[in-house]
């Protein structure tokens, strides 16, 4: 993981918090594997955050809705094992496992078909493996609504890897939804070719906003540094506590079950 003292030191006043394109870190992260990087910021949130990164650019909203399928005490989320169903909308729905750390990236499993990648925030840097995979709509809303067991829409290589990962575990039942807006920013906005703008809604009423960009691993220093100079063009602050999207939900979730 990422010194956040050490990532802030050189970095112009009022700089998102990335390491600076000479740190040792940048070298790392363009050597170590894996499929691909996102450069991930929290934002405050606030009116019209989203709109000023699309301004005049016609751009269309696309709603998810997550869910967490876990134990009523979430002790797979807990480990950094996540079991997620995502309603994309018009009956189209996928399941994803997810393993996450932080040691080596060479410790974790990579089953066939498993996407590597880096999430790289100011001060932290996380690794995962997932396989995702679409799911007929009928047994996922079943297996959201707890009819259909979990399992029951994990493909075979989903299940080992979460046998891998948690064995034994017992019934999963659905936590949530998180609900998300996301928005692409346009290249001609940002310069970018792959950022986005999501806006998230906890069960409890809670915001929160995201701006990320994905990259390669060799191209991930200069992003770091466009998502800087982009995000303070527009007067977008980071919050102070820089974490991903899903560890912010868990801790949102932990509360409501009184864990």
């Amino acid at each position: 993981m990422l010194d956040r003292a050490r990532t802030a030191q050189g970095d112009p006043p009022g700089a998102i918090g990335f390491p600076p394109p000479d740190d040792a870190l940048w070298t790392w992260v363009a050597g170590s594997g894996v499929d691909s990087v996102e450069l991930k910021v929290l934002l405050r949130p606030g009116p019209g955050v989203g709109a000023r990164f699309t301004v005049r650019h016609a751009t269309r909203v696309r709603q998810r809705r997550l869910y967490l399928m876990d134990t009523p005490d979430l002790v797979l989320a807990r480990a950094g094992v996540h079991v997620r169903l995502r309603d994309r909308g018009r009956d189209r729905w996928d399941v994803t496992v997810r393993l996450r750390g932080e040691g080596p990236v060479a410790d974790l499993p990579r089953p066939g078909g498993a996407r590597v990648e880096l999430d790289v925030l100011p001060g932290h840097a996380f690794h995962s493996t997932e396989l995702r995979e679409v799911v007929d709509a009928d047994r996922a809303l079943a297996c959201r609504d707890g009819r259909l067991d979990t399992r029951e829409v994990l493909t075979a290589a989903q299940g080992a890897l979460l046998d891998e990962a948690a064995p034994g575990v017992a019934t999963l039942r659905a936590h949530g939804p998180l609900a998300v807006e996301r928005v692409t920013v346009p290249r001609p906005r940002c310069q970018l070719p792959h950022a986005r703008h999501e806006r998230c809604r906890f069960p409890g009423g809670g915001v929160l906003e995201e701006f990320s960009a994905r990259c390669g691993p060799d191209e991930a220093a200069d992003v770091a540094r466009a998502v800087t100079r982009f995000l303070a063009l527009h007067d977008a602050a980071p919050v102070p506590q820089q974490r991903t999207k899903t560890a912010a939900w868990l801790d949102e979730l932990l509360r409501a079950a009184g864990v």
